[in-house]
């Protein structure tokens, strides 16, 4: 099973679902937000990374995991321009505690 990216609704899951749920022929930025250490959401359209995606056409998800209460922003990105994605999206002013994962397809 992958993750449904059809649509933008936010799902309760974990962080080890996400990365067991991950097709291995895409590549994937996951953003992650620990809501123990700043209130401010990722998961608000207002952001203008919402604006790049849609722009973009990336397929994406929001995962929040109440037990450790965090946001995953899971993204999915083509092969071959994963690093260059990355820094794009990073570059929407995130704050400096959002931690980022790049998953790239296996090849």
């Amino acid at each position: 099973m992958t993750i449904d990216f059809s649509e933008h609704k936010m799902i309760r899951k974990s962080f080890d679902w996400i990365k067991k749920n991950l097709d291995p022929l895409i590549s994937y930025i996951i953003l992650e937000n620990d809501l123990n250490k700043q209130a401010d959401s990722i998961f608000s359209e207002a952001l203008m990374t919402y604006q790049y995606l849609k722009k973009g056409n990336y397929a994406w998800k929001k995962v929040y995991d109440s037990k450790d209460l965090k946001e995953y922003l899971v993204i999915q990105i083509d092969p071959e321009n994963e690093d260059e994605t990355l820094g794009k999206v990073m570059g929407y002013g995130f704050s400096k505690d959002i931690v980022s994962y790049l998953y790239k397809a296996e090849k």
